[in-house]
């Protein structure tokens, strides 16, 4: 029972936290929620631009639908991270509140961008029946496995992320260049098989590389193929114990370093 209402207190703590955060980043704009599917839809055309037509990696099988199952996912997993740098100074009130589970704020990101992404899924289906590939369930079969690895991977992040920046106020600079090199580094606009063979063993070291694979796998060539993902769980889970490891330790001195 006691578990019970410590489940509830939680859901309905980050309930308030996601509709704190829609409310000011959709307030005061004219197109609000459009935004999140037209980001990564114009980033789409000009990595389309400049790697598809000026690089000619374009010759890939609809390539563009390539590109923008890949850049919708890599913009909800970067969002998720990089929102943590100020998810503390934003909350600064709440910091101050001994009965207020802070790790919450971190996983309220997480559940924020994941609604803005579950919700621009509709347009990717879109884009999947006007080049003709269709859904199958061996495609689908990989959600189940890409939600908990993008989830621990995401917050793991993110946790570490949320408090070293308020000791370390460089960090955000820093992460700003770490986040663009994950980038290049990962299969988001250059297609895997343009990955030489002698660099790949060590490409596919980068979680998000599996990550990104198996999510091509429901909207991009359906199909299921497990065994990449035991390598990403294992790289993802300990991130996400080192995280929580990390901004537990440095937990305690939160409110002091507003």
């Amino acid at each position: 029972m006691r578990l019970s209402r410590r489940f509830i207190l939680k859901r309905d703590q980050i309930s308030v936290l996601i509709a704190k955060d829609f409310k000011l980043k959709y307030d005061s704009t004219a197109l609000g929620f459009l935004w999140s599917m037209l980001i990564p839809l114009l980033m789409s055309g000009v990595y389309y631009l400049v790697f598809g037509v000026l690089m000619r990696w374009g010759r890939v099988e609809n390539y563009l639908l390539y590109l923008i199952s890949g850049t919708f996912l890599w913009q909800f997993f970067a969002n998720v991270v990089m929102q943590n740098g100020r998810i503390m100074m934003a909350n600064a009130a709440l910091l101050k509140k001994t009965a207020f589970d802070r790790r919450l704020l971190v996983w309220g990101t997480f559940f924020t961008e994941g609604a803005h992404f579950v919700l621009t899924i509709p347009v990717m289906i879109l884009v999947m029946h006007l080049f003709g590939v269709r859904f199958t369930l061996a495609g689908l079969a990989n959600i189940v496995l890409i939600v908990p690895c993008i989830a621990l991977l995401a917050v793991g992040c993110g946790y570490f992320y949320a408090a070293c920046n308020l000791y370390f106020r460089d960090l955000e600079r820093i992460m700003t260049i770490v986040m663009m090199s994950w980038l290049y580094c990962s299969p988001v606009f250059i297609p895997i098989q343009n990955i030489p063979q002698k660099v790949l063993a060590y490409y596919n070291l980068n979680p998000m590389t599996g990550i990104l694979c198996a999510w091509r796998d429901v909207f991009y060539t359906p199909s299921f193929h497990p065994q990449r993902m035991v390598y990403v769980f294992c790289v993802a889970l300990a991130v996400f114990l080192a995280g929580r490891f990390v901004f537990r330790r440095l937990e305690p001195r939160f409110a002091e370093m507003m």
